[in-house]
């Protein structure tokens, strides 16, 4: 008798596939689970995003960096720290009336030209060193048509540049202040208004004036948690009634109090609309920036926007913060470094994001400095890495920063550190942590088997990547040579063959997962000299029971 053989049933599929989107929110600190249903993350958000900028179609691979200027000296005549970089816009059309300047502690440098130098010192300071070279200022023009370039120096005071001669300002009156006492410039209602280096008084100009008399306004009763007054800035604010100008003041204890009317000089034309406690902020007058339309201000507390605060009342909510979701990476930083000079924020308006430097303590000089970066557009968080950044500003130019070696810099291109000549450049270097999922089976076991990360740039990026399991934080370091192979030479390729290096291509691999955990993310680790995008990744795996 001849036994029969039964069928085995086929058996069960076992492995499944999920979508892993790129973090196109950036960096959600304040949660380190994203949820999701039917395998795809519900907010797409990550831990950790280095070196790139979340975007609305994926997380791109920030804009390089290339030499501008080079060997402005400091006050020890070696290449130092970059503190200021500022522009007089001449009201002559075409920029050739127009300068560039560099400030170190040493003096003014005219860096108009760029390159290596030797660069003109236009004016040397009467102090050198210690604070010197920190500089407010505001471009200026008057009725006549005459523009004058205003600064206010955190060591040596209130200087005017007519576009030819440097000059120590002159007041008159009684009482007066020390030209080289003031610290902080701007325009408020056609005047020029001062702040008072270690005092709570700010002092106003006649309107049009940029010396003569000058009249004080001392604002230390307003302040109830004390302090000095740092900054004064404008807030142009459609309130219903048309548009106005509103006067913005903050302590250094973190009181924020903002005017509403036009002539100082008189009490019934001049009220306080508002009084705000934002926390301590840091050293300096680069605390409050402009904000399309708002103003932000750096404080302890995290990053502010007084429209928000002014729509709570007098009360401080955590809707106010316009960094709600990196908040505690901003405090660890600025428990750090409070008391240091270079925290600042400023708007890139060609990449749509806006850079806050963050200045190195003296125990941290070998670790790679840091600044966060938010997409203006979505308000996604990320963090750049191994920019030395002392100092920003923009122009018609491009944006450029001063760094702490004599160099400025300006962000263009596909690599770091791209010299004058464009002679040498260093590689991009790009780390990221997306959040972790359960992927809708909270305590279930999940074993990888593969992972697909896919991208679109100009070349094939080096990278790495892996999955890590159940709220490991590690940042994922861990950077492969750079390689060009899939860059193609011209009269070398293959014809509807070959892809040309700089089109934007479609990139992905199957790369091999192991380990396992209940709930994962993905770490990626790279380097490019190409524009690169991370789109997301796809995730085959095996899912497994509770015990």
């Amino acid at each position: 008798m001849v036994a029969v053989r039964r069928k085995r049933p086929p058996q069960r599929q076992t492995s499944q596939a999920v979508g892993i989107s790129a973090p196109t929110k950036g960096i959600i600190a304040n949660s380190l689970h994203a949820g999701g249903e039917g395998g795809e993350i519900g907010v797409e958000g990550a831990i950790w995003l280095n070196n790139f900028i979340a975007g609305e179609y994926g997380a791109r691979v920030r804009t390089g960096t290339k030499e501008f200027a080079t060997n402005i000296p400091d006050n020890d005549s070696i290449n130092g720290a970059v503190r200021t970089i500022m522009y007089y816009n001449s009201v002559i059309a075409g920029g050739g009336s127009d300068f560039m300047f560099a400030a170190t502690s040493s003096g003014i440098y005219d860096i108009t030209a760029g390159g290596a130098g030797a660069h003109t010192l236009a004016h040397s300071w009467p102090v050198k060193g210690g604070a010197a070279g920190w500089i407010s200022y505001v471009n200026y023009t008057n009725v006549g048509g005459d523009h004058f370039l205003l600064v206010c120096d955190e060591a040596n005071g209130y200087y005017i540049f007519d576009g030819t001669t440097w000059t120590l300002a002159n007041f008159t009156g009684n009482p007066k202040p020390l030209a080289e006492d003031l610290v902080q410039v701007c325009e408020w209602q056609g005047r020029i208004w001062f702040v008072e280096r270690g005092t709570a008084t700010a002092w106003f100009l006649d309107p049009l004036s940029l010396t003569g008399d000058i009249t004080p306004m001392d604002v230390g009763n307003r302040f109830m948690k004390g302090g000095h007054l740092v900054q004064n800035t404008t807030w142009t604010i459609d309130d219903g009634d048309g548009m106005n100008d509103r006067f913005v003041q903050v302590s250094s204890s973190g009181d924020v109090l903002v005017w509403e009317g036009i002539n100082p000089t008189k009490a019934a034309d001049l009220h306080l609309i508002g009084r705000w406690f934002v926390g301590a902020v840091p050293e300096g007058r680069r605390v409050m920036s402009d904000w399309g339309g708002d103003v932000v201000v750096l404080a302890s507390r995290g990053i502010v926007k007084l429209s928000e605060l002014v729509q709570n009342s007098s009360v401080y909510t955590s809707e106010a913060e316009l960094t709600s979701n990196i908040t505690r990476y901003i405090r660890a930083e600025m428990g750090k470094s409070l008391d240091e000079y270079g925290w600042s924020i400023e708007i890139a308006p060609a990449e749509n994001i806006a850079i806050v430097s963050v200045p190195r303590i003296a125990t941290e000089v070998n670790k790679a400095p840091i600044q966060f970066v938010v997409n203006i557009n979505t308000g996604g968080w990320s963090m750049f890495k191994h920019l030395d950044i002392v100092c920003m500003d923009k122009s018609v130019s491009g944006f450029f920063f001063g760094t702490s070696d004599g160099r400025v810099m300006r962000l263009e291109g596909a690599t770091d550190n791209a010299s004058l000549d464009g002679s040498t450049s260093e590689a991009i270097k790009f780390n990221l942590l997306t959040h972790y999922s359960d992927f809708g089976s909270a305590g279930n076991w999940k074993r990888p088997q593969f992972l697909r990360p896919s991208w679109v740039g100009g070349a094939q990026p080096s990278y790495l990547a892996k999955v890590q399991f159940d709220f490991d934080l590690t940042e994922y370091n861990e950077v492969p040579p750079y390689s060009t192979a899939d860059e193609t030479v011209f009269d070398a390729a293959i014809w509807g063959t070959d892809t040309w290096e700089g089109t934007a291509q479609q990139y992905f691999e199957t790369i091999g997962a192991t380990g396992i955990g209940r709930h994962i993310a993905i770490a990626i680790s790279g380097q490019t000299t190409s524009e690169l995008s991370y789109v997301g990744c796809e995730l085959i795996m095996e899912g497994g029971g509770i015990l």
